[in-house]
């Protein structure tokens, strides 16, 4: 009898600790701000433009209220999502937006998978243009002290049972390692620790959205995650759609000269700053990707993802997404994750609820529950598919 094939596709879907007020952005950006703020006031940067994006039922919601965290969990379970990647925010001893993750941890009652990702980044005005203004500077001293005093709060979530894990393994992930000196240091020192805890070790994993200017700044990683659409857009799979192609530029073509600048002026007005990329062109291209030479590669997936709500006329907008799109895109993914011969079938979803980004699958005015039925749907669809070939 042949071996059955490893079935499930375990969703993976990062999670935003930023609707809930805390001191520092009070200071930063007004008193009670959460990102809810800018997801409120986003205009149209062109005529059809899908923003603002309103949350199902006016659900501007507070993460510091643990129901928040439950209903969220609640609805996840609900589609077949496995569990969460929280955002780490971590700055030598100082955190930011972790009360959602210490709610959790609280609450072991709350039964759902969950990991973290280290979002080791220098915090700026950035979305004002202003990168050169830091709100929050991101050190990363090379001392056994400073590994010391994070160890021993990451300790607490990858002794949870709860925690989702390789091998036995906790899994943790690292969004840019060249920032950290001496991490091959910094890993062994926490995998000695965690295995004088009981553990067998540590899985950690670094969450890709371009090339690293070394490929050694990987030692000490178990695997990378391909991170959507970033990754994708920067991939060598990633054939743009030429304007050349679409059937609004011909007819353009057969326009009289004038008319024919008018309207190159009116669409150039119109679009400002924005980059724009097609939805079903990038999600081709992170169906295509191909893994990481030597290295274990998990791939990644999106929603959808428009950033007009921070950036506005500078925003990076994905156009013609749409819940039957995303279904079937991700059923091609799921569909090649046998070949792929992953240790754990987890394939990273951008993201749960990053409304500033438009990247959510939670329930919207728009299209309801559809994303999660379409996600529903491609597990379901997948798995049927797989157990019909056993």
């Amino acid at each position: 009898m042949t071996e059955p094939q490893r079935l499930a596709a375990k969703l993976i879907a990062i999670y935003f600790p930023q609707f809930h007020a805390i001191a520092e952005n009070d200071a930063w950006w007004g008193a009670g701000f959460t990102d809810w703020e800018s997801v409120r006031n986003a205009t149209p940067q062109y005529p059809g433009h899908a923003q603002p994006r309103v949350p199902l039922g006016g659900n501007y919601y507070d993460q510091s209220d643990v129901a928040t965290l439950r209903w969220q969990v609640d609805l996840a379970k609900r589609y077949g999502v496995h569990g969460f990647c929280h955002y780490h925010y971590w700055f030598d001893g100082r955190q930011l937006l972790e009360t959602p993750t210490n709610l959790m941890l609280a609450n072991p009652g709350i039964d759902f998978p969950f990991c973290f990702s280290w979002a080791n980044e220098t915090w700026s005005r950035r979305w004002e243009g202003r990168d050169h203004e830091v709100l929050m500077q991101q050190t990363h001293p090379p001392t056994q002290d400073s590994w010391q005093r994070h160890f021993d709060y990451l300790i607490r979530a990858w002794q949870d049972p709860r925690a989702i894990h390789v091998d036995g393994k906790p899994v943790f992930v690292i969004y840019r390692p060249q920032n950290i000196p001496k991490l091959p240091d910094m890993l062994a020192f926490w995998r000695r620790l965690a295995q004088e805890r009981g553990l067998p070790g540590l899985y950690v994993i670094h969450q890709k959205s371009y090339d690293l200017p070394d490929a050694s700044m990987l030692q000490g990683f178990d695997a990378v995650f391909q991170f959507q659409p970033s990754e994708a857009v920067h991939s060598t799979a990633y054939r743009p759609r030429s304007i050349r192609q679409s059937p609004l530029f011909r007819l353009i073509q057969r326009l009289p000269e004038r008319y024919q600048d008018w309207l190159r002026g009116l669409r150039t007005r119109l679009q400002k700053d924005l980059t724009l990329h097609d939805y079903a062109s990038v999600w081709r291209a992170a169906v295509e990707q191909r893994p990481e030479p030597g290295l274990t590669t998990y791939p990644g997936a999106f929603v959808d993802w428009d950033n007009a709500s921070r950036y506005k006329h500078r925003a990076t907008v994905f156009q013609g997404a749409t819940p039957a799109l995303f279904g079937y895109w991700l059923g091609e993914l799921l569909k090649s994750l046998p070949e792929r011969n992953l240790p754990e079938n987890f394939v990273w979803l951008n993201a749960w609820n990053e409304w500033a980004e438009a990247a959510y699958l939670e329930p919207d005015e728009h299209h309801g529950y559809e994303y999660l039925e379409a996600l529903q749907w491609a597990l379901s669809a997948t798995s049927a598919t797989a157990a019909k070939g056993n």
